[in-house]
């Protein structure tokens, strides 16, 4: 409290007159951010025309939002407040669910292999969970912005190089 006092410049007392406790303040700012992406997600998303377009709009959202925040701070929500973690996990499931089943069903446009939305929404989500989460962060050396960039990467474009997908298609060696 002394150093968010120090930082904003307003006296602890002041701060307590607004929130009760640290996990009060800590909960408004979790809310602030989700709501910050859902809103600039659905924006980016509906200002593309194009699906991939899409996709990519939301994870810059999501890099915008997140990136300035240490792994270590997301660690200690994760640790100290379950409850408020298991909010974001939903909020983050329910997002790219209905994101990813929206695009992948209505992709007119054929940039999509035909997939099932909820076999590919389900793999995605739990790739999130295993790989997006604080402790695999830290425990691996990675930035939260590289660890985006690299599941959705893979997700999207697999994991054969273009040279050795255009070798499979016609049979060469």
């Amino acid at each position: 409290m002394d150093d968010l006092a120090t930082r904003t410049g307003i006296s602890k007392r002041t701060i307590y007159r607004y929130f009760r406790s640290k996990e009060e303040i800590i909960v408004a700012v979790m809310e602030d951010l989700m709501h910050g992406i859902e809103k600039d997600t659905r924006i980016a998303v509906e200002a593309s025309e194009h699906s991939v377009d899409k996709i990519t709009g939301a994870i810059g959202v999501v890099l915008r939002n997140i990136g300035p925040i240490q792994p270590l701070a997301l660690h200690d929500v994760q640790k100290h407040y379950p409850q408020l973690w298991e909010r974001v996990e939903q909020f983050r499931a329910e997002k790219i669910q209905r994101i990813f089943e929206e695009l992948l069903t209505g992709d007119g446009q054929g940039c999509f292999r035909k997939v099932n939305p909820k076999i590919f929404t389900a793999a995605l989500l739990a790739g999130i969970r295993a790989v997006v989460n604080p402790n695999f962060i830290m425990e691996n050396n990675l930035s939260p912005e590289e660890t985006i960039r690299s599941l959705f990467d893979i997700f999207l474009n697999g994991i054969v190089t273009e040279e050795q997908e255009i070798k499979q298609l016609t049979g060469s060696s």
